[in-house]
């Protein structure tokens, strides 16, 4: 395996697997998902541009998955998603039903709006590394994300006074 393979699935390994387990609901097949992203990143290793690699995994992950939950019937709901970028669980129990709440309401939202808010707003990608991630162009990801958010405020507003 080349070294700079290597150091491409050391440092994108968690990314991508988060990305699928946030999309699956379900760790065996984020696995799945996500092993076989490193394997078209492998075959394709050449052809890549290296500062190009992160969104372009991402793309090849989310389609991976997307093709996983089209084969599934019906569509899956978000379970056990840590919103928290840092990995550290909600401390009280308000944010507690807050991070609830948002789980729902993520899980409610319909493709591409669910995959935009997870790779921006919770992954923390850049606006362009989602573009090239969703094959969407810069204004769709912000008019599309801008929509999906204010879905989500609206329904924060229907939870809380």
């Amino acid at each position: 395996m080349s070294r700079v393979y290597r150091s491409w699935v050391e440092t994108y390994q968690d990314q991508a697997w988060s990305l699928a387990r946030h999309l699956l609901r379900d760790a065996a097949e984020a696995e799945d998902a996500t092993q076989e992203a490193f394997i078209k990143l492998w075959d394709n290793r050449e052809a890549i541009d290296p500062e190009r690699v992160r969104p372009w995994l991402m793309k090849v992950t989310r389609n991976a998955c997307l093709d996983r939950l089209r084969r599934r019937r019906p569509e899956v709901a978000l379970e056990d998603v840590d919103l928290i970028a840092s990995g550290e669980p909600l401390a009280d129990a308000e944010q507690g039903e807050l991070g609830s709440w948002l789980r729902r309401a993520i899980e409610g939202l319909k493709e591409p709006y669910r995959s935009l808010v997870l790779l921006r707003d919770v992954q923390q990608h850049s606006y362009e590394e989602v573009a090239g991630a969703t094959d969407l162009s810069l204004t769709q990801v912000k008019v599309y994300l801008h929509r999906a958010r204010k879905q989500l405020r609206e329904e924060l507003a229907e939870v809380r006074p």
